[in-house]
C-alpha cells in the first residue's frame, strides 16, 4: 500500500479531471485505520451531477492498487452500512466535510432488530469462507465474520445508549459496568486482533466463531433487557 498512502492526491486529481463536477472525495474502510493490511482503497465520491459510472472506473483504472468507487449527488441517501463505516474510520481527501455530516443524518440509531441482522450477516460471511476458493478469499471472509459480530455488539451499544456515534471508544466509555468492559473484550479480540490483525486461531477457527457468536449475542441480549440510561426508572 506505499503508493496508496503517498498517492492520494494524485488519485483524487485523476477523479478530478474526470468529472469536475466532484464537490468531495472521502477515503473510508480499512485503507484508513489498516493502512499496512488493506488490499483495496475505498473513496465515496460527492458530485454535483453523477457522470456514467465508467468515468469513475476508468479514473482509477490503472491504479496501483484496487480502488472502490461509490458515487453520489448532495442529500442523496448514503445509506446505512456505508454511513456507520464513514462514521467510523473515514478521511477527507477533498471538499469541507459536508458528506460526513449527510452519514451522520443519514445514521439512526438501530433497533435490536436490526442488531440481530448483523449477527446473520456474520453468518452469512461465515458461510462464504467455507466456500472460497482459496486460503487468501477464506481469510478476508473469516476476518469479515468475526468484524461483523463487533459491528453487531458496536450497534447493540448504540442501541442502548440511545446515540448515533459510531467510535467504538466513544462507545465504551459511556457504558456502564459490566457492560464497558465486555465491549473492550470484543473490540480488543474481534475487531483488532481477528480482524485488523488477522490472528484468529486457525486450527480451531469454527469453534472460536461459534463461540463469540454466542458472547456476542449475549451481549446484546444483556443490554436489550436492561434499562438504557435514557429510560425511566
Amino acid at each position: 500500500m506505499t503508493r496508496a498512502k503517498t498517492g492520494l492526491k494524485e488519485l483524487c486529481q485523476a477523479l478530478l479531471k474526470a468529472d469536475p463536477d466532484i464537490r468531495e472525495i472521502v477515503q473510508f474502510g480499512s485503507s484508513v485505520y489498516a493502512p499496512d493490511l488493506a488490499l483495496d482503497i475505498d473513496l465515496l465520491v460527492t458530485t454535483a451531477a453523477k457522470k456514467d459510472y465508467g468515468v469513475y472506473l476508468d479514473a482509477v483504472a490503472d491504479w496501483p492498487v484496487n480502488v472502490d468507487v461509490l458515487v453520489r449527488e448532495p442529500g442523496e441517501h448514503i445509506g446505512d452500512w456505508i454511513a456507520l463505516s464513514i462514521l467510523a474510520t473515514h478521511r477527507v481527501l477533498y471538499g469541507d466535510g459536508t458528506t460526513i455530516e449527510e452519514a451522520r443524518i443519514d445514521t439512526a440509531v438501530p433497533t435490536y432488530d436490526e442488531v440481530r441482522e448483523r449477527v446473520l450477516a456474520a453468518d452469512r460471511f461465515w458461510e462464504d469462507a467455507g466456500n472460497a476458493p482459496n486460503e487468501i478469499r477464506r481469510d478476508v471472509f473469516y476476518r469479515t465474520a468475526f468484524n461483523a459480530l463487533f459491528d453487531a455488539a458496536r450497534s447493540a451499544a448504540m442501541t442502548y445508549l440511545c446515540v448515533e456515534e459510531t467510535r467504538w471508544g466513544e462507545l465504551r466509555k459511556a457504558l456502564p459496568m459490566p457492560y464497558s468492559e465486555e465491549f473492550r473484550h470484543i473490540v480488543n479480540a474481534l475487531h483488532i486482533a481477528y480482524f485488523y490483525h488477522g490472528e484468529y486461531p486457525r486450527q480451531n477457527v469454527e469453534v472460536e466463531f461459534q463461540r463469540w457468536r454466542e458472547r456476542v449475542s449475549r451481549f446484546i441480549n444483556a443490554l436489550e433487557g436492561s434499562a438504557s440510561p435514557g429510560s425511566p426508572s
